[in-house]
């Protein structure tokens, strides 16, 4: 990963902004995303300056850490008054104007850091970095495709292994400890495994319901790999779901393909969405499909650009999205059908492969 290129292209355009410097501050996780695409650094606590002098900042705890990640950067260890001995910092290099990120930054550390320099004008900046972080090198690419590769693996793995009588809290565990064992760092979202009447709640948390014979199992899972996160979603039948389902399942199905076959470059993505709703409204379930048809991924699960009715971005070369498309009946079951894809000089590269050609029956 070529991080220092990435500072470089933030800290031009912090200098088209009239910015004398851009603050990056990670607390607890707070904006570990940016902090980790700009300096390769991983822990939960850190912050970076970029501008014409540079510095990387932790704490204690993560000094070492940050000695094996971070390249090309000094690297200073904070004291535990931080946000004061970073205040004295920026004052120490003569900046006036410093952007901050808006998107991740609370309200506290902002106002705290205003207080303790008086001589700085702290500016938020919306999406500076995460601007960046839309279009993925080759190399992002791949550490996607790696961890849609081995989402594919795990639900393999644990459809193999699906039986009535299992919770869906235990199945969800099972997959997780999969994904650690065999190459994952962390998931990329808590997993969802939803049974029967959950299958028709979007972001279902899977409980200690038992899966039963005849029912619809949703599969919204992720895993994490190199920092890099995937998104899949497949809906299989525990035993013969019924012809509705299965018709459910087969306008599904064909809107998730037209919304694969609109992803291009220069396409938006509220036409790509058109592109699958369309489908779903024909067939008479448009107060079905309540969501957006899908996101951007990358060291988020859930970041730019958007896919929706209401997106106002545009597809470019380098984006990686999903497409996920469901129809919902609230009590009784719902199907969703999800692949990830990269978008391409010449349309998208799926990088998901678990079959969905037609609803699985364990």
């Amino acid at each position: 990963m070529d991080y220092a290129a990435r500072r470089e292209e933030l800290w031009r355009r912090a200098r088209e902004r009239g910015l004398d410097a851009f603050l990056v501050i990670n607390v607890e996780h707070s904006d570990g995303a940016n902090l980790r695409y700009l300096t390769g650094f991983s822990g939960s606590t850190g912050g970076l300056i970029v501008g014409a002098q540079p510095l990387f900042v932790t704490d204690s705890r993560y000094t070492e850490q940050a000695g094996h990640e971070v390249v090309g950067l000094p690297i200073e260890e904070t004291k535990p008054r931080w946000m004061a001995w970073l205040a004295d910092k920026l004052g120490s290099l003569g900046v006036k104007r410093v952007g901050i990120g808006a998107h991740r930054t609370s309200v506290y550390v902002f106002q705290e850091l205003a207080r303790l320099a008086p001589g700085i004008e702290f500016v938020p900046q919306m999406g500076m970095v995460e601007d960046l972080r839309r279009v993925k090198a080759e190399e992002e690419i791949e550490r996607i495709a790696a961890a849609a590769k081995l989402t594919d693996e795990g639900l393999r793995w644990i459809v193999d292994r699906l039986a009535p009588g299992q919770t869906e809290r235990d199945v969800a565990l099972d997959l997780e400890v999969w994904f650690r064992r065999h190459g994952a760092e962390a998931v990329a979202f808590d997993l969802i495994v939803a049974s029967g009447p959950g299958s028709a709640m979007p972001h279902y948390r899977p409980g200690e319901r038992k899966i039963e014979r005849g029912d619809l199992v949703l599969f919204d899972i992720g895993a994490q790999v190199d920092g890099y996160c995937a998104d899949l979603t497949r809906v299989v039948a525990m035993g013969d779901p019924g012809g509705e389902a299965r018709e459910i399942y087969r306008i599904v199905l064909a809107a998730n393909r037209a919304g694969l076959a609109a992803v291009r470059a220069g396409k938006s993505g509220k036409d790509v969405d058109r592109a699958a709703r369309d489908v779903i409204a024909n067939a008479g379930y448009d107060d079905r499909f309540g969501h957006g048809l899908g996101h951007g991924v990358g060291l988020e699960v859930h970041e730019a650009p958007g896919v929706g009715p209401t997106s106002e971005d545009t597809l470019a070369v380098g984006n990686v999205v999903t497409i996920e498309p469901g129809i919902y009946f609230p009590g009784r079951f719902g199907i969703r059908i999800e692949d990830l894809v990269a978008v391409t000089a010449d349309g998208a590269r799926v990088l998901s492969s678990f079959p969905k050609d037609e609803l699985i029956v364990c």
